[in-house]
């Protein structure tokens, strides 16, 4: 699995973040990477969690992005089993793209 975690950011030092305004500049993100929101839900052992799975076109692969205003935790994320090429050269530019919106930094989750 490879997985990145935005940090020290606005989501983790600021109080009181409207969940919709940080939902919305993770989707102005996703339409500037050009992908497609196959699922946008919430994961039963992250509750109130938003969780998306993103696809490039009609490519195979998957990319998934997590939100969690409980933990204020935002993950960006590929299972082994939805490993592609282009998700792979994504997954960085587009996990550094959501820590300058959220004016935090990237780091490497093992």
């Amino acid at each position: 699995m490879m997985m990145y975690e935005v940090m020290n950011s606005k989501l983790s030092e600021e109080e009181n973040l409207d969940v919709n305004d940080v939902v919305q500049e993770i989707e102005e993100v996703i339409s500037e990477f050009q992908l497609k929101v196959t699922q946008k839900t919430t994961l039963s052992k992250m509750p109130g969690s938003i969780h998306y799975h993103l696809k490039k076109g009609n490519v195979a692969g998957v990319l998934e992005v997590t939100y969690w205003p409980k933990k204020k935790s935002l993950i960006v994320d590929i299972h082994d089993n939805r490993l592609k090429e282009w998700n792979m050269e994504l997954i960085l530019p587009f996990s550094e793209a959501l820590a300058k919106r959220f004016s935090g930094v990237v780091q490497p989750k093992v």
